[in-house]
């Protein structure tokens, strides 16, 4: 069978090929070759081929296409409606799919929505599409049964350690890299899905069903030596929704890339109540780890409760300043917006995040998941319809956008607050920072690559570029009297 994996464009904050990409489509598009099929990545966040042609010339029997962002809906909708028309079955997946999937199946957008890992549940349902069609059988299927959507349980039972190493070779890895601090050739990969954890807003409830299993570390280690040696790999950022290294996988990486003459660094998102000792910290900076992200969310301990993430701020405060004396760069990552959070709660986030030494804020709105708990409690508090979400959705142009507030916070403050954070993260030069300007350095490999695809591209990229940076210096200067309110201080200037 042929089969195409498509990337849908995301707008130019997606540039390259991001998480879901090389976690998703990579991994199950390896597998489906290893099975003996034919298949194409077409990835078109970097290859601005028109769908048309591709299409036309690979003839592909299935068309599987991976929305993880909101802002990949447009487009993915337009490359379905072309793959429908030259005969292919079409398949949608990742975390937008699956949060809408009854309604993606039921506007005729995708004729099946596969929820959870793809692998071989993509291959069961190909398999039945061809033979009996007893789609009850496939796993986390969602479809359509005398009109109406239907969905199957989602049970995620890919054996990791069954599954071949990723092919590589499949897509344009030169066109694939990214600069990030320490590196500028980076690529994401994984070393485990899922997060035992069950934090109310994520989509890790309803998509791994709270499941956290590794894939084989050696695995990972051989793939990145292919990638460094053939490619010039110098960076590698593990998209797994938690990192959790036992020691013995730590001492494995550190001695692996000294016994094959290695440079590559690594990070990863993780919790900052994980890892406690800085020796521990200690041996990851050993074994090539330079960037922490950690999902922090919130300084209010009322929407930590509500949230069910329990942190103790203190342990978070020592944290970060061990990862500061190892030589470890510190995202924290902070979530505004929260269904009914009021402006106090915020002045809390606010004050918290302040008083944390990170290297970089990332600020972003609370943006609802059905089928999670509190997207559950945010269609039922609001008599919300999922289809009307969904609309939302398919008119929002970049993942960032402030498209629709269920707090009591005014909209204006919210995007006072996140822009302020935006631009201290911008012009941040943090005293004991490693590398000083990382994120403008950051921001101007973003532009090198605009000209990608054309005169058209080139274009669309800079007006959305241009108005993202005017939206956050205008909302971060023109509000002194938000910024008093929720005790906003440029931190940089400490």
């Amino acid at each position: 069978m042929k089969i195409l994996f498509v990337q849908p464009s995301a707008g130019f904050l997606m540039r390259g090929t991001t998480y879901p990409v090389c976690r998703s489509i990579m991994v199950t598009a390896s597998y489906m070759k290893s099975l003996g099929n034919e298949v194409l990545v077409f990835d078109r966040c970097i290859d601005f081929r028109d769908a048309q042609k591709v299409i036309k010339a690979f003839k592909p029997d299935a068309a599987m296409l991976y929305i993880p962002p909101t802002a990949s809906v447009k487009d993915a909708i337009s490359v379905s409606a072309v793959a429908k028309e030259n005969g292919a079955v079409v398949i949608w997946g990742e975390v937008v799919a699956a949060a809408f999937a009854e309604q993606i199946v039921g506007g005729g957008y995708a004729d099946f929505v596969l929820t959870g890992e793809t692998e071989t549940k993509l291959r069961k349902l190909l398999e039945e599409y061809s033979g009996s069609k007893n789609y009850s059988s496939v796993n986390g299927l969602t479809y359509l049964e005398n009109g109406k959507a239907v969905s199957t349980p989602n049970i995620n039972d890919a054996e990791l350690e069954a599954l071949p190493e990723i092919d590589w070779d499949l897509i344009d890895v030169k066109k694939c890299f990214r600069q990030f601090p320490h590196c500028k050739r980076m690529l994401y990969m994984y070393t485990s899905r899922g997060c035992p954890f069950k934090c109310t807003y994520c989509y890790n409830t309803m998509f791994y069903n709270s499941q956290h299993r590794k894939r084989p570390i050696g695995y990972v280690l051989n793939e990145i030596k292919y990638l460094e040696k053939k490619y010039g790999l110098d960076g590698v950022n593990f998209s797994d929704e938690l990192l959790l290294l036992t020691d013995d996988e730590v001492e494995e990486i550190r001695t692996f890339r000294e016994k094959n003459n290695l440079k590559f660094f690594w990070g990863a998102e993780t919790r900052a109540d994980t890892y406690k000792d800085i020796e521990k910290l200690r041996r990851m900076y050993d074994a090539g780890c330079r960037w922490l992200m950690l999902g922090l969310e919130t300084g209010s301990p009322e929407t930590r409760e509500k949230i069910s993430k329990p942190m103790d701020h203190t342990l978070i405060r020592r944290f970060v300043d061990m990862c500061t004396e190892v030589g470890i760069t510190t995202f924290g990552s902070f979530i505004i917006g929260f269904h009914n959070e009021t402006p106090e709660q915020l002045r809390e986030t606010v004050a918290f995040a302040q008083s944390l030494n990170v290297d970089a804020f990332l600020f972003n709105y609370y943006v609802v998941i059905p089928k999670t708990p509190m997207g559950n409690d945010v269609v039922r508090d609001n008599n919300l319809s999922l289809d009307e979400i969904f609309l939302q959705s398919k008119a929002s142009s970049q993942i960032q956008s402030l498209s629709k507030n269920y707090s009591y916070i005014p909209d204006r403050d919210l995007l006072v607050v996140k822009s302020c954070f935006d631009w201290m993260t911008f012009t941040r030069k943090k005293k004991e920072a490693s590398q000083k300007n990382m994120f403008l350095n950051k921001a101007l490999d973003v532009l090198a690559h605009f000209a990608e695809g054309g005169v058209k591209n080139a274009v669309s990229n800079v007006f959305d570029a241009g108005k993202t940076f005017v939206t956050v210096v205008f909302y971060s200067h023109a509000f002194p009297k938000i910024r008093k309110k929720y005790g906003i201080k440029n931190v940089n200037k400490k």
